[in-house]
């Protein structure tokens, strides 16, 4: 991800709402602490991210990305669901390579559909750069989102399409289009050929998630009413401390939805370390990373979900 020139950046009743917000899936105790009524898992997660960075770099064609893709194939069928493998190839500044991104539905065929993504690709430098919260937090962070959906109650009123995306980075060095955001370009226009665009209804985007000092950054290009359920959510259940960061203009796998009319949202903290230092780091590693984040999110987007859902 990256911002448009000239800046160098890219990218009371808070306890009954948090009651509401956590059904189907928990009861509610009056001695809760704030945003804790949630089935997702950060401890799940956290050994998502270990594994995955583990893994090494995880840029175009690497060893350490096809490790990845097996590894979330591998979990979500143990979530019993079917997940899909979307191959395909494109040009980039360096010939033709070869992408994949990995996607799993939950719900029927016609409800309506909303997207969760991240992308699970490193920037390609050099050097070994792992990507622990780019791209590894949001990897980490969806797949536990994935369990979390996938043990819902059956609701006829939407499908998740749990969506893992290919090719986010630049290959180059500089972020130049179409020299990024292979993956959610190619299924953005596969929604479009299928016919499933029609029944699309929101793309929610994770990525860079996992900072030890988590605030959202307010994006700019993304759909300002899904900011708002999002962001609102996070207040009732009373974590609204991690919302309403910076506004920034941040270029990222949203802006692919957005290009087919789908309202897209970023969920993203852009500021990783003093003066974003470790962004395309080699200091982006597990260390600089917070299970605590991982788990904030999470519960911010399934009490954000629900409030979607009603508006579809």
């Amino acid at each position: 991800m990256s911002a448009p020139k000239p800046n160098r950046s890219r990218r009371t009743n808070a306890l009954l709402a948090a009651c509401l917000l956590a059904l189907p899936w928990t009861a509610c105790s009056s001695s809760a602490a704030p945003g804790t009524d949630s089935p997702f898992d950060e401890d799940r997660a956290w050994k998502h991210l270990e594994t995955v960075v583990g893994y090494g770099v995880r840029s175009c064609e690497s060893e350490g990305l096809e490790k990845t893709r097996q590894y979330l194939l591998a979990q979500l069928e143990s979530y019993g669901l079917e997940p899909v493998l979307e191959s395909f190839t494109d040009d980039t500044p360096f010939g033709e390579k070869a992408f994949a991104n990995v996607y799993a539905d939950i719900g029927s065929a016609d409800a309506p559909l909303v997207i969760l993504c991240t992308h699970i690709d490193t920037k390609m430098f050099e050097w070994e750069f792992v990507g622990a919260n780019d791209s590894g937090s949001g990897t980490a962070a969806l797949l536990e989102l994935a369990r979390c959906l996938a043990n819902q109650p059956a609701n006829d009123k939407v499908t998740y399409r749990i969506l893992f995306l290919d090719g986010e980075e630049s290959l180059r060095e500089e972020w130049l289009d179409p020299d990024n955001r292979y993956g959610s370009r190619y299924h953005a226009n596969k929604l479009v050929e299928n016919g499933e665009i029609s029944r699309t209804k929101a793309c929610i985007l994770l990525d860079l998630i996992g900072d030890k000092e988590l605030k959202l950054t307010t994006e700019a290009y993304s759909d300002s009413r899904l900011r708002t359920i999002f962001f609102d959510a996070a207040k009732d259940i009373g974590l609204g401390k991690y919302v309403n960061g910076p506004t920034r203009e941040i270029l990222d796998d949203h802006l692919s939805f957005m290009a087919v009319n789908i309202p897209s949202l970023d969920l993203i903290d852009y500021e990783y370390g003093p003066n974003n230092a470790y962004w395309h780091d080699p200091r982006d590693t597990i260390e600089n990373v917070s299970k605590e984040s991982l788990g904030v999110i999470g519960r911010i987007v399934l009490a954000g979900l629900p409030q979607l859902v009603k508006t579809l």
